[in-house]
């Protein structure tokens, strides 16, 4: 599977998403030809959040399946590194922009969490697929702090 990396946040420098994103498809196959992963800002991902689910509150991760009809096969997971900031607190940016990749993920994987019942098994999901990670030796999301002068 090609994967597309698009770091649109101008604070940090991430790497690391090519192995997670093989390692996840070992452990949760999606069967696409492609995948874009984009790390944008909070107000980009409002705008999409927006644009798309006519939602302009914050979020921490949209997903985009692929349209069967493509024959590419492309789906995209964008993720808010301001809103894994947020959260960040109580692990740290690496483990919650991985976690939210995951989550992405497991939505391309036709997983949802609409009702309290589909958050519970998103929830376990996420944990065992995390797990699966760890067993695996797969490093986190690298993140590094870029300064400006």
């Amino acid at each position: 599977m090609r994967c597309t990396i698009y770091n649109g946040h101008p604070k940090y420098r991430l790497s690391g998403l090519r192995s997670l994103a093989k390692s996840l498809e070992c452990y949760v196959p999606i069967h696409y030809d492609a995948l874009s992963v984009a790390f944008l800002t909070e107000p980009d991902l409002c705008s999409l959040h927006k644009r798309f689910l006519r939602d302009p509150s914050p979020t921490d991760v949209i997903t985009f399946p692929a349209d069967p009809e493509d024959p590419e096969q492309v789906g995209e997971i964008c993720i808010s590194v301001d809103e894994a900031l947020k959260y960040a607190e109580l692990s740290s940016l690496a483990d919650e922009l991985t976690l939210y990749l995951v989550h992405g993920w497991l939505h391309l994987a036709h997983y949802t969490d609409q009702s309290e019942q589909e958050q519970w098994q998103m929830r376990q999901m996420e944990q065992r697929a995390l797990g699966f990670l760890n067993q695996q030796a797969v490093k986190r999301v690298r993140v590094q702090r870029i300064y400006h002068r």
